[in-house]
């Protein structure tokens, strides 16, 4: 009897052992099944967060590309349009310096003499220029012209002039502002011209 209780211990740790053995495999293998599952969907999600990562970083390049053509063409359109005001500044001063005193004496007198019925003319200059400006306008020669020609300051012009009939406030402008707004009008379509083809 003592050899069969031993046969049967014997027996059921065999038993036993091949029953753990059989459910530890068993435990491994699902394991290795639910490891090879994680692995698997965790390159899935790898694959699908660089493929997101790269059409972001593609947006941002074209993004950051599209800006920095913009940002080309912006610096080019306001370089455009400074050259033009400086240009403008240039022509305008150089307007200033040739409406000088003798110049617009000049004008004035061929004004006055292309001026149909003897009018009187109301001149508007600048208070720098008006004490010179009638000094050469009415000098004995002339002095006939202080009864057609009235001289006045006009403190919104620094050069050039303003001419009309005698109390009546429509003037024609020959200040430098106008000139060289009026010149601005046809040479700025070909200054822009040059600079597009640049």
């Amino acid at each position: 009897m003592e050899s069969k209780l031993e046969h049967l211990i014997e027996k059921i740790k065999t038993d036993g052992i091949a029953e753990a053995k059989k459910s530890a495999d068993e435990i491994i293998k699902t394991a290795r099944k639910e490891a090879d599952s994680i692995i698997k969907k965790a390159h899935e999600d790898a694959g699908k967060i660089v493929a997101v990562a790269g059409k972001q970083a593609e947006k941002l390049q074209s993004n950051a590309e599209s800006a920095l053509k913009q940002a080309a063409r912006d610096t080019v359109l306001v370089t455009k349009e400074k050259l033009i005001k400086l240009l403008d500044k240039v022509f305008q001063r150089e307007l200033g310096a040739t409406l000088s005193p003798d110049f617009m004496k000049e004008m004035i007198l061929k004004i006055v003499e292309h001026w149909s019925g003897g009018a009187k003319l109301e001149v508007l200059v600048s208070e720098k220029d008006l004490e010179k400006l009638r000094e050469l306008m009415f000098v004995k020669s002339r002095s006939e012209l202080k009864d057609t020609v009235t001289i006045k300051v006009d403190k919104g012009i620094s050069k050039g002039f303003r001419v009309g009939l005698k109390d009546n406030n429509v003037y024609y402008d020959f200040t430098d502002e106008s000139i060289a707004e009026f010149l601005a009008e046809f040479l700025n379509p070909g200054i822009r011209e040059i600079l597009d083809k640049a």
